[in-house]
């Protein structure tokens, strides 16, 4: 039903939450609530008003992470292609650092790469939840049944935006009315809230929300797909309890004692348990209510609907199924796995993620440029973090040691029958970094050599990118058109599979796809995150499920056996044993959720949740050399970027001007 309807639904709702003549209906100078609420159809445009307030999720300009999260590094010499500045505030708060006199992605007042204030976002949803009521002169005409869903849809909106800030600044106010413009004194200078308060309110509103949320099924496939579920807003509690429960808020020292200005403590103190207890719990009613609402790790049948010529369901090969199942579970609509998607455009994030290939260069002329781009570029560190084929982190892999490929992983060597077939185009020399991985790591990321399997074309014939300079890395016209893979890769699991190039006069031909926010195998690692860290690997949830269970049924999806036998057969003797305690559990969750989740957006947020980043972030950023002639000169280590990354951090600062707007406010620690 999903994928019948996906497309209607993505034009419908673009349309409402993508247009802002049609959204932003409220005069600049006064609040005319009157008309705005004088019927129901101005009372749904008000609603989609809070829809629009949610923080973008897509655009690479805009949005922390998709480019902030450190994982994707483009050049500040990479200027052209519609980064006329360099690259974007996201990145460069990663690149150079924050400030507090102007913050890069503001999101507390809506500056400097933040599209708008959160908190106006907030104001609008208090402002709805007040109107709509019949006793404050809401809508006669609206049905009762109607009124009480978005009054829900409202409340979620708003403890979402409350989450959003809660992520990137700790101890936020707690803003539950509308604030009238004219209001003065202490309603106005409001005070931060202690993190468990925080948490609770966000729980409690999202709680109240979803007794009266629809499920999915109830939804309008046509009109209604991307507006609040109980499933999402489950997920979104199931994702605060989290939150709070890691590190960064859950025994963290170097927040401790810290207060506002009337002595209340804004952290937590101590290691509790408790908060885990809590997180588990919302995780395992988040994921039972993903299921009881149809949702499955997708695994494809069709090879992506005949975007590789040839391949169907009767032919597909398992290996070609594995790759093309995980990017389909993030770019096409509205599958099976997605539990909530946003419709915004994909097109900039497609066109600097999806490479040219040589054969598309060499008739570049002609182009008038607008498409190109592929600056979209993971960096080496990153690609070191994918499994091998084994299943496990290459300097833990037995095979990888007595082959001796760890040690020259940077050297290069020519493909064997077993990879030309699916991985790396026949003839093509390259790193031996790139043989013998798992089938994520080929799904997701276009390297030197490599074929990019889809864009309606053979897998014998497959595109592939030459990184090389003057080849398909656009290091040749980089200053005319100002795309190129920093690194010498590209985020090739963004690209839909259908997505492609003209090769006369090169044009960019997007498959547009919703973006999923969340999406179950997401939940699931969160589960086994939680059942961990409760209990170790013998603890179960309420199906009687272990961390083992969720982790073995997203790795199925491409092939890799079970975690214990994975590490027990393949791993270093030192490892063997790794998935068998908490700490070393823990370990693999991560580097799981990494690479489960690679290029979603989720990396910037959870390396700072584990308090990982210090350790991440103060080390070279590499990249291999994108001015390489040849293949001797391209394949040298370069060092992109040593970034500095202190506790700091791990918080957002606030502007100093709002500091001195309002004196109740302090700033983060550090800043």
């Amino acid at each position: 039903m999903r994928k019948i309807y996906n497309r209607l639904a993505f034009i419908v709702l673009f349309a409402l939450f993508g247009c802002n003549s049609f959204l932003d209906i409220l005069p600049d100078d006064k609040a005319e609530l009157e008309d705005a609420f004088k019927d129901k159809y101005n009372s749904e445009k008000y609603l989609f008003t809070c829809y629009k307030s949610l923080p973008n999720y897509v655009s690479p300009t805009s949005t922390l992470g998709i480019s902030g999260g450190g994982d994707i590094l483009y050049s500040e010499r990479n200027t052209g292609g519609g980064l006329s500045a360099g690259p974007p505030a996201p990145m460069m708060a990663f690149l150079r650092g924050n400030n507090t006199t102007n913050p890069l992605m503001n999101f507390w007042d809506g500056y400097n790469g933040a599209p708008e204030s959160l908190w106006e976002g907030i104001r609008h949803c208090n402002v709805f939840l007040e109107q709509i009521l019949m006793e404050n002169g809401g809508p006669r005409d609206l049905e009762e049944e109607l009124r009480t869903r978005w009054i829900a849809e409202a409340k979620a909106i708003k403890a979402y935006l409350h989450f959003y800030l809660f992520q990137l600044y700790g101890p936020i106010p707690i803003v539950d009315y509308a604030i009238p413009i004219s209001e003065k004194g202490d309603k106005v200078n409001v005070h931060r809230a202690p993190v468990d308060e925080v948490v609770d309110y966000i729980v409690n509103t999202l709680d109240e929300a979803i007794v009266d949320l629809p499920y999915m099924n109830e939804l309008d496939v046509v009109s209604e797909f991307g507006r609040f579920t109980k499933t999402i807003a489950l997920s979104i509690k199931a994702k605060t309890l989290v939150l709070a429960a890691s590190p960064i808020f859950n025994n963290n020292n170097y927040y401790s004692g810290y207060a506002d200005k009337r002595g209340v403590e804004l952290f937590p103190l101590g290691d509790s348990n408790e908060r885990w207890e809590r997180a588990l719990a919302a995780c395992d009613e988040a994921c039972r209510s993903a299921e009881d609402d149809g949702a499955v790790i997708l695994i494809t049948n069709d090879g992506g609907n005949n975007a590789i010529r040839g391949i169907n369901m009767t032919n597909i090969s398992d290996t070609t199924k594995a790759m093309v199942s995980l990017r389909q579970a993030v770019t096409e609509s509205w599958n099976p796995e997605v539990i909530w998607a946003v419709n915004e455009s994909t097109t900039l994030l497609q066109r600097w993620s999806t490479m040219l290939s040589n054969d598309e260069w060499f008739n570049i002329n002609g182009t008038a440029g607008n498409d190109i781009g592929q600056r979209h570029g993971p960096t080496l560190n990153i690609v070191e973090e994918f499994y091998s084929s084994n299943g496990i982190p290459i300097d833990e892999d037995a095979e990888w040691e007595s082959n001796g490929w760890y040690q020259n992983r940077y050297n290069t060597q020519l493909p064997d029958v077993g990879h030309s077939k699916y991985f790396i185009k026949d003839g093509q020399e390259t790193a031996i970094l790139h043989f013998n991985r798992s089938l994520r790591f080929y799904a997701s990321v276009g390297f030197d050599g490599g074929i990019w399997e889809g864009r309606e074309k053979s897998l014998t014939e497959a595109s592939f990118p030459n990184m090389l300079r003057h080849y398909g890395s656009g290091m040749k016209h980089s200053e005319t058109y100002g795309g190129y893979p920093y690194a010498g890769y590209l985020a090739k699991k963004l690209s839909h599979l259908r997505t492609t190039y003209t090769e006369t006069r090169v044009t960019l031909i997007r498959e547009d796809y919703s973006f999923p926010i969340i999406r179950l195998a997401d939940m699931y690692l969160l589960l086994a995150e939680c059942l961990n860290e409760v209990g170790g690997p013998s603890k179960t949830d309420s199906q009687g499920n272990n961390a083992y269970y969720y982790l073995d049924l997203i790795r199925a999806r491409v092939g890799m056996e079970g975690v214990v036998d994975s590490w027990n057969k393949y791993a270093k003797s030192g490892y063997k044993t790794k998935p068998n305690d908490i700490s070393g559990l823990r370990d693999i969750i991560r580097q799981e959720r990494i690479n489960e989740l690679a290029f979603e957006g989720h990396f910037y947020y959870d390396v700072r949740r584990w308090l990982m980043a210090e350790d991440m972030f103060n080390k070279p950023i590499l990249g291999w050399n994108q001015y390489g002639e040849n293949k001797k000169d391209f394949y040298n280590i370069r060092v992109l970027l040593v970034p500095r990354f202190s506790m700091k951090d791990y918080l957002m600062p606030i502007r100093t001007n709002s500091l001195l707007q309002n004196p109740n406010l302090v700033q983060n620690p550090g800043w």
